[in-house]
């Protein structure tokens, strides 16, 4: 039986799980670890080709190795483009050619938002579906897309960059470049600004406890979201907002804000069969979508 590896890394921390051929996850084969960024970005690709030659070395059978990572990414040449969110110089870097010469297995890359859509689709929250939005709420605010039941990327792999779309012109100034940006709004750092925490986890915690500045702040994060998922659903249509990250512990007291939006803002499409929902597969989403990504069974 083969199996894939999948490796998700993050600002914070680096995560990797094993599917197998069936696409059932093994979660006896999933760990990790701090992201290295002691030295940009040759740290960080170090560490990621450390840890893929432990787990190869470690379980029998591994076919191929997905990385998923943040930012702008060329998935068709395994190369970063741009990285706002991990330190280093993140133009031009060929992770795929370097992880397939120090590991011995085929090598892809996704960016990680494309791989949590990927894996709700096919194994969480998105299941059965055949137009899906998939957010995922942290550093930044990342998207992917689901169209005729298969993984969109687009002709270079950026399609469904959700955080990076306008909501309010001339508005704070982006790690993109824009002014603007959903994401300005609605990333960790800014939920637990508005709602005045030290952490997002604290933020949502606040809320559950009934704290007013908390609840405003979710309930704002949530508009916003709601605002840029508007504009998704009057374009595509999508059947299912899938929602991962830390701050969708919250629950409906901010997905509730998200649908009160749509109720209010698209009239062209019948809203009401669009189901807004938390993803189902927790920390584990991004590196089991990069390990789908990389098996010769999936897109």
């Amino acid at each position: 039986m083969s199996l894939h590896l999948g490796l998700d890394l993050g600002g914070t921390s680096l995560k990797w799980a094993v599917v197998d051929e069936d696409h059932a996850t093994n979660l006896a084969a999933t760990g990790r670890v701090p992201t290295d960024t002691s030295d940009g970005e040759r740290s960080v690709l170090k560490q990621l080709i450390e840890v893929a030659r432990s787990v190869i070395s470690d379980t029998d059978g591994i076919a191929t190795v997905g990385v998923g990572m943040p930012g702008v990414l060329d998935p068709a040449t395994g190369v970063t483009r741009f990285i706002p969110n991990i330190p280093g110089r993140w133009d031009n870097v060929a992770v795929v050619a370097q992880m397939t010469a120090a590991v011995g297995v085929a090598a892809t890359l996704i960016n990680d938002a494309r791989a949590f859509a990927l894996a709700e689709h096919r194994l969480g929250a998105g299941r059965g579906v055949d137009a899906m939005l998939a957010v995922t709420l942290g550093t930044g605010v990342g998207g992917g897309l689901i169209l005729g039941g298969r993984l969109f990327l687009g002709h270079d792999g950026t399609a469904g960059e959700f955080g990076h779309q306008t909501v309010i012109p001339d508005g704070p100034l982006c790690g993109c470049g824009n002014r603007g940006c959903l994401e300005a709004f609605a990333k960790a750092e800014a939920i637990a600004k508005a709602c005045g925490q030290p952490t997002v986890e604290a933020a949502v915690a606040a809320a559950q406890a009934g704290d007013r500045r908390a609840l405003d702040g979710l309930h704002d994060a949530g508009r916003y979201l709601g605002i840029g998922a508007s504009n998704v659903v009057a374009l595509l249509s999508v059947d299912r907002i899938v929602i991962g990250g830390g701050v969708a512990a919250a629950g409906d007291l901010l997905l509730d804000p998200i649908r009160d939006e749509l109720a209010t803002r698209v009239h062209i499409t019948d809203v009401s069969r669009v189901t807004v929902v938390r993803g189902e597969l927790g920390i584990w989403a991004g590196a089991i979508g990069a390990a789908l990504h990389g098996s010769a069974t999936t897109i």
